[in-house]
């Protein structure tokens, strides 16, 4: 009976400690799951998700043409309203923030409002003459020929072919430098020798823009004045 009893109580003990070996086990399981799910980075972390900003539709840029748009139409504006007044000023601000388009709109209000004013004519010709930077058009350089013919003298010769120069129009300038030789070959510009137009007609011919002095025209103007050379190195004008 005795040996029964501690072979029974033997193997209750084994049958506990297996049960505690098991807890144990399975505490430390638990233990290390959960440290393994906190260890673990979440998918907000991996891929944050980035701050709202304002919905610019599909295309971007969409949100702030219209204003820039608004804002140069605005501009652009001002400163043919200001050129409708007789401001100089204007042409040098439209060359400088603006481009050609609206330099042009701008030389051609201008030109409107000296339409019956010799005056203001006169003062825009002038103006643009002495920027060194201001450029004429075809308009302007028609306008100062046509002036020209009524009182042509030495002062007003130079000034017109300056202009059709700054005009940046290869025939422009051709057609001034007939008028002039045609004037000049009947004694009406006496005052001006032959030598003197002929520096007068070269240095205006750089004047005009480099772009203006390629490609067929520009190639018809230097043969133009390769042949007034010569005539005016070999001729006198009738006095």
């Amino acid at each position: 009976m005795g040996d029964a009893a501690n072979q029974g109580d033997a193997q209750g003990s084994e049958t506990m400690v297996l049960i505690i070996l098991i807890a144990v086990l399975a505490l430390i399981g638990a233990v290390f799951f959960v440290y393994v799910v906190q260890s673990r980075p979440t998918q907000k972390e991996i891929e944050p998700i980035p701050p709202s900003r304002h919905f610019d539709g599909l295309f971007e840029g969409n949100r702030i043409v219209a204003p820039v748009d608004v804002q140069e139409t605005d501009e652009r504006q001002n400163l043919l309203d200001r050129a409708r007044h007789g401001d100089l000023r204007t042409l040098g601000e439209a060359r400088d923030a603006r481009g050609s388009e609206v330099y042009e709109q701008v030389l051609n209000t201008l030109l409107d409002r000296a339409a019956d004013s010799q005056e203001n004519l006169e003062a825009l010709v002038t103006h643009i003459s002495k920027s060194g930077e201001l450029r004429a058009n075809k308009r302007l350089a028609k306008r100062v020929l046509e002036n020209w013919k009524a009182a042509p003298s030495r002062r007003s010769t130079i000034e017109m072919i300056h202009i059709a120069a700054l005009s940046d129009d290869a025939e422009t300038y051709a057609r001034a430098l007939d008028e002039v030789m045609d004037l000049w070959r009947r004694g009406y510009l006496a005052k001006l020798s032959s030598d003197e137009l002929v520096e007068l007609f070269v240095s205006q011919f750089w004047v005009i823009a480099p772009e203006s002095r390629r490609g067929g025209g520009g190639y018809a103007l230097k043969r133009r004045l390769l042949g007034l050379r010569r005539e005016l190195a070999s001729a006198s004008p009738v006095r």
